[in-house]
């Protein structure tokens, strides 16, 4: 009979631990959700120091009693973050003291989108205090095994933050294994680990610049054999002063949560549960003390450094986009006072030889009025001038044609004699561009061609030493009406991209 009251002692604690979710209850794991979840590990950004005193069912002598100690922290720019924790926890004769080391690698897949991957190993030391076992045989042969043993236990998760939403799920004691104290002549005195599942949901509603915050979360652990308890509650926190939540857990009690930033780097924190079950009464309240510090520079410094650094970066991925941009902005308003210059130039040219223009200092230009210039003469020089021109041109042209009439294999451009293709362009010599991108630094001019030739548009550049600006060009033109009609037509409906022409001289 000796022998079955203890052994029913035993059970009966681990049975209560079991129903218990085995894992020590904390109603400020707001805090400390690392504890939890490994993934959790670093989320913060912070180096922190935490710790976390409970007493639960003040009205039962031998009622829980749980201390935890935890660091946690995070390096590379939040990249992945590590926590290290202690707790023991005490009911009447049996007690549990584990230690945890955890490792988490946040990977962020987008501006506001991180997924974090957490695993944590530790060693989970189970106890029961025979001394305080009151028997009426002290020499009760069961008394005589070692009740002391210790276990390895791992544990994972994951979480997953969007802007201000998050998460999250846990497997604690995730290989469930047994702690044997020892054996004796009826078998070994055992003591079995269960797994848990931990999942939790949050989001965080910012005012005010971020220095308040409204968290609704709901926490639901689950365990096998076990009915599931969840955690409904609202945090809110006002960053510079104080913070004060309430939450519900079901089938056992309503918690208030109160705290106070003393200073940028301490926090006090006090948690209430009022049991809500049929014992609540005779159970008594529970209480809960935390303080957090955290290391290093002001909190509202590291924020600023931190959004300045994303502004940076941000700016830095923008910078080779938005000087393109510019460049090619202020290149085409430039081709187009040259342009319309030159279209001036030309009108005035024709208005000279016609007469309908007075030059100042002289007198009428063309026609038989005195003091002009003979217009037949310079009319004739000029028209034979441009005959021969024409001629020659018309000649080269052709025989550049016939020799060679193709363009270029590498291109998909079709339609143009070959002498117009870039890699037929003798860079930067006399003639009309059709130019896909003006730049002030050659290594973007080069990316420029690479990225044309990478989609089959023959391609090439050169250096206008007026301006030092470098223009990526895909056609040359004899003349500005075949540039145009090539620009204005997207290279017959072959390109897909914006056009722009360069009048060399």
């Amino acid at each position: 009979m000796k022998k079955i009251s203890l052994l029913t002692l035993v059970i009966f604690t681990a049975v209560s631990s079991a129903f218990a979710q085995q894992l020590p209850l904390y109603s400020d794991y707001f805090f400390t959700p690392y504890m939890y979840n490994p993934a959790m590990s670093g989320k913060s950004g912070d180096t922190e120091l935490s710790f976390i005193h409970r007493r639960q069912w003040t009205g039962i002598q031998g009622s829980p009693e749980t201390s935890a100690i935890g660091l946690n922290g995070s390096v590379e720019s939040q990249k992945w973050g590590y926590s290290i924790y202690a707790y023991n926890d005490q009911t009447d004769i049996v007690s549990r003291t584990a230690f945890y080391g955890n490792y988490a690698y946040h990977l962020r897949f987008s501006e506001t989108g991180t997924l974090s991957f957490g695993l944590g190993a530790g060693y989970l030391y189970n106890a029961i205090d025979q001394s305080a076992i009151k028997v009426k045989d002290d020499t009760d042969p069961v008394l005589y095994p070692t009740t002391k043993a210790g276990v390895l236990d791992i544990s994972a998760g994951i979480n997953l933050k969007i802007a201000d939403f998050q998460l999250g799920f846990s497997a604690p004691q995730l290989f469930a294994a047994p702690v044997v104290y020892s054996e004796n002549y009826d078998g070994p005195v055992r003591y079995n680990l269960i797994r848990h599942y931990i999942a939790n949901v949050q989001y965080d509603f910012k005012f005010s610049g971020k220095k308040n915050v409204l968290s609704p979360f709901v926490q639901v652990k689950m365990a096998d054999n076990v009915d599931p308890q969840v955690d409904a509650g609202l945090m809110y926190n006002m960053t510079e002063f104080f913070y004060v939540g309430a939450a519900y857990r079901s089938d056992y009690a309503v918690t208030g949560n109160v705290g106070v930033h003393l200073t940028d780097h301490l926090t006090f924190g006090y948690a209430y549960d009022f049991s809500l079950n049929e014992f609540g009464y005779d159970l008594g309240n529970s209480h809960e003390f935390m303080m957090k510090y955290s290391f290093g520079g002001s909190k509202k410094t590291e924020k600023l450094e931190n959004e300045i650094k994303k502004m940076k970066d941000k700016q830095r991925k923008q910078s080779e986009d938005y000087e393109e941009m510019m460049d090619e902005k202020i290149e085409e308003a430039k081709d187009e006072m040259e342009l319309q210059q030159q279209k001036y130039n030309e009108q005035l040219k024709k208005d000279l030889e016609s007469g309908a223009v007075v030059v100042p200092g002289g007198s009428q230009t063309g026609g038989n009025r005195p003091g002009g210039q003979t217009g037949g003469r310079q009319t004739g020089f000029e028209t034979g001038g441009q005959t021969g021109q024409t001629g020659g041109q018309t000649g080269g042209q052709t025989g550049g044609q016939t020799a060679n009439n193709y363009p270029p294999s590498s291109t998909s451009i079709q339609g143009y004699p070959a002498n117009t293709y870039a890699s037929s362009v003798t860079p930067g010599s006399a003639g009309y561009y059709v130019t896909a991108g003006v730049f002030s630094s050659e290594s973007n001019a080069q990316r420029q061609v690479q990225k044309l030739k990478g989609k089959n548009v023959d391609a090439n550049y050169f250096r206008d030493p007026s301006n030092n600006m470098f223009y990526v060009y895909v056609m040359k033109f004899g003349t500005y009406d075949d540039a145009k009609n090539a620009r204005t037509s997207n290279l017959n409906g072959q390109y897909n991209g914006k056009l722009w022409i360069k009048v060399v001289k």
